[in-house]
Formats: structure tokens, C-alpha cells, sequence
């Protein structure tokens, strides 16, 4: 069995981000990054059996701290804590956008990348699929707490509103980069 040469494996992640960064999934192109990276589409394709296995493997580490994230962030829901419930909640989704802010800007240029160029890849859904799952959540938190009254709608409405607030500061700091 041939060892797999991994000398080029820094060149090709680098010239695909600049590519998929500059252009989209749907805009890049192997031959392009290919041509970036010094190396044939061929050296590409040894690696990654598609362009969308390249771009996800860019995002892959960015998308692990979002949901480590998310788990931290769910348990901190669920902690016994002082105070009564609406306090404790308070300070919950205070910390929730705290942490969730510090991903966003700690991997600011993996999560442009997610937010506003993964049109077309298998990750397109990824933000949406995220704000799902945060609604469901957030729905069996407060049925457990003994809030089943609440309205559904409204809370869905809220957090979807919330997650794109973090979705439009990415956009305004890339659409300041670009003026």
C-alpha cells in the first residue's frame, strides 16, 4: 500500500477557502483551486471525492464548536440554580448569546463562509436545521418547566428572529469588508 503524500493537503485547504470564500460553493471551481494551490484537480480528487466533501471538511472543525456549543448551552438550561425560574432563564439565554456571539467571531470567517456561501453544498441547510432543532428544544424545555401554554408560534418566531439577528451582523461586518 503507497503512503498517502500529505506535503500538499495545507496548499489545497488553503486555496479552496480563498475559492469558496471568494466565490461560493456554487462559483468555485477544482480547476480553480487547483490552479491556487499549484497542484492538478487530479491531487484534488485523491483527497476529497467531491467538491462538496472539500467544502465540508473546511467547515467541519467550525461546525463541531457549534454544537459543543449548543450542548454547553442546553446544560447551563437545565442547571439547578438560585432564583426563581424566569431569573434563571434570563440569565440563561444572556449567557446563550454571549457564547454563541464569541463562536460566531472567534471563527468569523468560517461562519461567513457557512452563512453566505454554502448555497448549493450539503451544509446549505445547516443554519436553518440548527434554528429547528434550538425550537424543539427550547419547546421541551418550557413544556418540562410547566409552561405548556405557551404559545408555539410566537417562541418559534422569536428564536428564528434572534438566529438571524446573529446571520445579518456576519453579513454587515462582510458587506463592510467589501464597501
Amino acid at each position: 500500500m503507497a503512503l498517502k503524500d500529505h506535503s500538499l493537503d495545507d496548499k489545497i485547504t488553503a486555496a479552496a477557502f480563498a475559492e469558496f470564500s471568494e466565490k461560493g460553493y456554487t462559483g468555485a471551481s477544482l480547476r480553480r483551486i487547483a490552479e491556487r494551490a499549484g497542484v492538478t484537480v487530479g491531487a484534488i480528487q485523491t483527497r476529497y471525492s467531491s467538491k462538496d466533501e472539500l467544502f465540508s471538511s473546511l467547515l467541519k472543525p467550525f461546525l463541531g464548536e457549534i454544537e459543543a456549543t449548543f450542548r454547553r448551552v442546553k446544560a447551563d438550561y437545565y442547571s439547578e440554580g438560585d432564583g426563581d425560574f424566569m431569573a434563571r432563564l434570563k440569565a440563561s439565554v444572556k449567557h446563550e448569546s454571549e457564547a454563541i456571539l464569541q463562536l460566531i467571531f472567534s471563527n468569523y470567517e468560517q461562519a461567513r463562509l457557512l452563512f453566505y456561501g454554502s448555497a448549493g453544498s450539503s451544509l446549505e441547510n445547516y443554519f436553518d436545521a440548527l434554528v429547528a432543532s434550538k425550537i424543539e428544544e427550547s419547546l421541551l424545555f418550557f413544556h418540562g418547566a410547566g409552561y405548556a401554554g405557551i404559545d408555539e408560534g410566537l417562541l418559534g418566531l422569536l428564536i428564528s428572529v434572534q438566529f438571524d439577528s446573529y446571520r445579518r451582523i456576519v453579513g454587515s461586518c462582510r458587506d463592510r469588508e467589501t464597501a
